[in-house]
């Protein structure tokens, strides 16, 4: 069956399903019953890309959990059916599900699970199994550039994931809360990377699992009269860890070789603690798995009109920045504003990135002869065991630090992660019918400090959108995009993009 027919197909059964529901609850107003199915709602929607130059334009295919093509010609037809937890807001105990399918072209994988989940919550409890989409901390995922650690850039991965949400300490009043999360999951593009690296030695993994903790503390009261200003700190730690690595070259090793990484018990106690080392290391140990994680602070001034916030986030790689010692040249600092309603601009975001430094250009391990150990060329989002911070070839971090999948060398490597970039987001809503953002970033690229680039390359990237959802419509949606990009690290290229989305509540 073709894509066309298979998306005629699901949209007639969406219909004849959306006719049965209304009918069923119109013969029964008065007694609507709350179930497990209360809320659930099935979304359609198609979108089509096309492009000039070697690749389509940066903003309309990054920040969009995987779902965007790097390629000049792309589009996907997907089927979604959901039930969040919102639909039990009023109750203690609190269920969501949710399947999430697309059929893609020029993309990484025909057919994808985007989603597969199931969640269950308790008050502040709540156990979350399977591939969900995870929104930004802090961040405006709409306007912002995206995080440098743990961003919506990539394609989910499936976890096992345990959250305590926001909670009060007793005796402030609501006024100091924390919450923690801690999850393990397995990555799932293993054999896109073995035919992405074909008929090379380059190395990729296969398999390998993951694990992600954080802890965020909140002080103040939004939306109170007096003083609604909150500040907002936590910190976001990652492993990649387990699984098999081919093609792997160190120091202990004659050539490229296959490495079975660890996965027992110690395995999963050295992600959650950082330590242990890996097999490649020798004599000079560093930590187990691929570590990085960031730190993430947000000041805010919150009403029911406005709300003016001053955020900032400070990667670290391995352990070598994770104290203070080299600074914090290396950053993301931005700044949002939500304007009360108005017919030109009502969000506004201003950012600055650099990830220039990595704590210095000068590295090496101790050993009998070199008592001191430096720890330099931090090399972002890259790992000599792992295949880097990536999961079906995009960035699981911010887009501008250059994603493989823009590689034609077959290597799953980031060629640029020495960027520093202005970036600007701005949204507004003329009418009730249409929504519109705008987003522009301007870089400056170095590569990499192993793989210089012969110069300092420019790169500007560039999208403006509009969304109308006309109140008539019953749930249909349309959206037109273009994008823009022009320079020397990923090209030049004019593109635009229109998706068609339709959304059914199938039970009240």
């Amino acid at each position: 069956m073709t894509h066309s027919k298979l998306i005629t197909v699901l949209l007639a059964g969406c219909l004849s399903a959306n006719a049965y529901g209304q009918t069923s609850n119109s013969e029964d107003d008065n007694a609507t019953k709350h179930t497990l199915a209360s809320g659930l709602t099935l979304d359609v929607e198609v979108q089509g890309t096309a492009a000039s130059g070697d690749n389509a334009p940066l903003w309309l295919s990054s920040n969009r959990f995987g779902m965007g093509s790097t390629k000049k010609l792309s589009g996907y037809e997907r089927v979604s059916l959901m039930r969040t937890e919102q639909n039990d807001s009023t109750r203690n105990w609190r269920y969501g599900y949710g399947l999430d399918l697309a059929l893609q072209e020029g993309s990484t994988s025909t057919f994808f699970i985007q989603q597969a989940f199931a969640s269950v919550a308790y008050k502040k409890l709540r156990l979350i199994v399977g591939s969900k989409e995870t929104p930004l901390d802090i961040k405006n995922p709409e306007l912002s550039s995206g995080s440098l650690s743990m961003g919506i850039n990539a394609h989910p991965i499936p976890q096992v994931k345990f959250e305590i949400d926001y909670f009060s300490i007793p005796g402030t009043h609501q006024c100091w809360k924390w919450k923690v999360s801690g999850s393990y999951g397995m990555t799932t593009d293993g054999r896109w990377q073995e035919d992405f690296s074909k008929g090379t030695k380059n190395r990729y993994t296969s398999s390998h699992l993951y694990h992600e903790k954080r802890i965020y503390w909140k002080f103040g009261k939004e939306y109170v009269q007096k003083c609604p200003l909150t500040f907002e700190i936590g910190l976001r730690m990652a492993t990649q860890f387990g699984g098999t690595s081919y093609n792997v070259t160190g120091r202990t090793m004659s050539g490229p070789t296959t490495v079975e990484n660890s996965q027992d018990l110690n395995a999963f106690w050295h992600a959650l603690t950082w330590g242990g080392s890996d097999a490649t290391d020798g004599t000079e140990k560093n930590s187990e798995g691929n570590q990085l994680g960031s730190y993430n602070m947000a000041l805010a001034w919150t009403t029911n009109d406005w709300m003016v916030r001053a955020y900032a986030e400070r990667y670290f790689d391995d352990q070598s920045m994770i104290t203070f010692q080299y600074g914090v040249q290396d950053h993301q600092c931005g700044l949002e504003a939500k304007l009360p309603k108005n017919k030109f601009v009502t969000g506004i975001v201003l950012e600055h990135i650099s990830t220039r430094n990595q704590s210095g250009a000068v590295y090496h391990d101790q050993s009998a002869s070199i008592p001191d150990k430096m720890n330099g060329r931090d090399n972002y989002y890259n790992n000599n065991v792992y295949d880097g911070w990536q999961h079906w070839g995009m960035a699981l971090g911010n887009p501008l630090l250059t994603s493989p999948l823009y590689n034609k060398d077959g290597h799953v490597y980031f060629y640029n992660n020495r960027v520093k970039a202005w970036h600007i987001g701005l949204s507004g809503d003329p009418t009730k019918d249409i929504h519109w953002r705008f987003l522009l970033s301007l870089t400056e690229n170095w590569g990499t400090y192993d793989i210089p680039f012969k110069k300092k390359e420019l790169q500007q990237y560039c999208m403006g959108e509009v969304t109308y959802s006309p109140q008539w419509s019953k749930g249909w949606t349309g959206k037109v995009a273009l994008g823009y990009d022009h320079g020397g690290v990923i090209g030049n290229s004019f593109g635009g993009q229109l998706t068609i989305h339709k959304s059914f509540n199938l039970v009240k």
